[in-house]
């Protein structure tokens, strides 16, 4: 595969040898998020049919240029997609050119056909069928997110006509406007001479529709969509949908008549192509930026292969050279998710570094987004695995190649692990920003299916167990025989222990200087000091990674104090992904206070966290009150009916 430029659009073609193309259209925002590695399976698999298949980015999403916010968002992303189908036919000569769209992206896919005419096919995967419906859709995600233990303390957003949100992508007033008016059947009555529809979400309206297309004589195929619900969960659980997939294989083929084609393992496409251009192909070097495309006044992005074609990377640059000499920030992947980052937060923090002079790279690790191989799924195993703070360590390597006087790492989450090893070993990274880190140290928990084999429980918090021992009904549950207690009070039991143990050693090397057994979480930082790391840990103020925190540290991490390169900071208002605006907006401040003060020409003191704590905006009684209330909330969220 390989990486297309056109018109501020980014996105990859796989090709293929046969006459018949297919378009692939994303769906919008986090269900973009959850379906990036199924999207990509299914551009790879029917690619090996023989099929050239094209995916990219909408305007203002993914690493396209520009953001939701622009107006004529709506017309853009239905233009894009007649765009896409020009640049598949002029770089691959296909003859007939099929558009499969899931959710959202069914339904834009259907109305630009409809405007294109002429199509020789329409797969749509659950397409959104009404907007004003996809809109309540979208506000009751929101609430549903809010209820969880992840959005504790976070600034819940206005519910206004100005935008919708859901898991920190949002839908504004313009876009809304046109979704609104949205009526799949009336708008796009005759949008191809073919059309598949995979859908079980609701079957009275898709059955309108079919009886519809029928009586326009268009050749319509209906399918059940049994696997949707497993397809978009999170992109750690997502589930490829292989009876889908199949009969998207078997339907586009029986049109084509065609025998089963070989991948092409090259195209020899023109790089000037007026519709747009193929991106320089695995290389290990930016050269004259020939690949690159400017995604915004003064700021840059290029496509590039990292260790031989293994890892994909977007290297964020400023117009200006001087910014190749300083240090430049590496982001890793959150999670499963791909580059982009939750929210978008990865590009939108890039192109803001970059109108402030500074570089980026944000990165696939192995296994994840666009890098090779591509795997059908994933386990909390390989996300916390050496392998991925190996990768990580190879960015940073390829940033100094470039010039840079190191890296400083960036990463959320599982991303903040990875970043952690990373920096812990890799001479050439320098500096980290490690948010809402939940373990310091993985052992492999999952089984040979990739799920875990211990109980989730036992990675929960202590204050968790300790609200649940003050509840009435736990112990009800435990005297019937409901639940077990004796594995919780060993747990309890062995946590308590192990924090007893560390405060003892603590105490006897501050009074002797003697280190007794230190762990392997120790060993981590005792390295980072060594190697004159500058890291700070960022948590949200009620995270679940504050229990490990202090549980290996002390109370906020208190021990860590010793290590003068080493500092923990906490933010109100900061979900644990970092979804909201408001937390995203924490986390990029910080970030940019400590890369200026800790890396910038001029040093100055690192300033302190600029949030808003709660005894600022409430008052003393209040705030107690407040401040309790969320901790209890978060335990009785997380405690659920363990």
């Amino acid at each position: 595969m390989r990486p297309v430029l056109f018109d501020g659009r980014f996105g990859w073609l796989h090709p293929a040898e046969g006459a018949s193309g297919v378009v692939l259209c994303y769906p919008f925002g986090y269900d973009a998020l959850c379906t990036y590695r199924g999207m990509r399976r299914l551009a790879e698999r029917l690619a090996a049919h023989g099929m050239p298949v094209l995916r990219f980015d909408y305007l203002g999403t993914g690493d396209a240029a520009g953001e939701g916010a622009a107006p004529g968002c709506w017309r853009a992303w239905i233009d894009s997609i007649k765009q896409a189908v020009a640049l598949l036919r002029e770089t691959t000569g296909v003859e007939r050119v099929t558009l499969c769209g899931l959710r959202l992206g069914g339904t834009l896919a259907a109305l630009a056909a409809q405007e294109l005419g002429g199509m020789d096919g329409l797969v749509l995967l659950a397409p959104v069928l009404s907007g004003k419906t996809y809109q309540r859709e979208l506000r009751a995600h929101y609430r549903q997110w809010l209820s969880m233990p992840g959005a504790l303390d976070c600034e819940v957003e206005p519910d206004t006509d100005a935008f919708v949100e859901a898991y920190g992508f949002r839908l504004y007033r313009d876009a809304l406007e046109s979704l609104r008016a949205v009526d799949l059947q009336r708008d796009a009555g005759w949008p191809a001479e073919r059309v598949l529809v995979l859908d079980s979400l609701d079957p009275a309206r898709v059955d309108a529709l079919v009886a519809h297309y029928r009586e326009q004589r268009v050749q319509v195929e209906r399918q059940s969509f049994d696997e949707y619900g497993k397809f978009m969960l999170e992109s750690l659980d997502s589930e490829i949908p292989q009876a889908a997939f199949r009969s998207i294989e078997d339907w586009l083929t029986r049109a084509t008549g065609e025998p089963v084609a070989r991948v092409s393992q090259a195209t020899d496409c023109d790089a000037d192509s007026r519709a747009g251009r193929i991106a320089e192909p695995m290389t290990d070097h930016v050269g004259d930026h020939a690949a690159g495309h400017c995604v915004e006044p003064g700021v840059i992005e290029t496509p590039v292969w990292l260790d031989g074609g293994r890892m994909f990377g977007i290297y964020c640059t400023p117009e200006s050279q001087a910014a190749r000499a300083a240090p430049a920030v590496l982001m890793v992947n959150t999670g499963a998710v791909s580059r982009i980052g939750n929210a978008r937060l990865a590009v939108r923090f890039a192109r803001r570094l970059a109108r402030q002079g500074v570089v980026s790279l944000r990165v696939d690790l192995g296994g994840l987004g666009d890098s090779q191989p591509s795997l059908d799924a994933l386990s909390l195993d390989a996300l916390y695995s050496q392998a991925g703070a190996d990768d990580a360590a190879c960015a940073a390597r390829w940033l100094t190649a470039q010039g840079h006087r190191g890296a400083v790492l960036f990463g959320i989450c599982a991303g903040a692990f990875v970043g952690l090893h990373a920096a812990s070993r890799e001479p050439a990274v320098i500096g980290a920003v490690l948010v809402n880190l939940q373990k310091f140290t993985w052992r492999n928990t999952c089984d040979e299916h990739g799920k875990p084999s211990v109980q989730l429980a036992a990675l929960g918090s202590t204050r968790r167990y300790l609200r649940s021992m003050c509840q009435p009904r736990k112990w009800l549950r435990v005297v019937r025989g409901q639940t077990g207690g004796l594995p919780v009070a060993r747990e309890l039991t062995a946590r308590f222990a192990a924090r007893l143990g560390a405060t003892f050693a603590d105490r006897i090397e501050r009074m002797c200087g003697i280190q007794l057994g230190l762990k392997d979480e120790q060993h981590l930082f005792t390295a980072l000091h060594a190697r004159g790391v500058d890291t700070r840990l960022l948590y949200g103020a009620l995270d679940e990674g504050v229990e490990e925190l202090e549980r290996n540290f002390g109370g906020r991490g208190g021990r860590l104090r010793r290590f003068d390169r080493i500092g923990v900071a906490f933010c109100e208002r900061t979900d644990h992904a970092i979804l909201s605006a408001r937390a995203q907006e924490n986390v990029m401040s910080y970030f940019e206070d400590f890369f200026r003060s800790t890396f910038g020409e001029t040093r100055r003191p690192e300033p302190s966290v600029a949030v808003e704590p709660l005894d600022a905006r409430l008052d003393w009684r209040h705030a107690r009150a407040t401040r309790w209330l969320l901790k209890r909330a978060r335990a009785l969220r997380l405690s659920g009916e363990a």
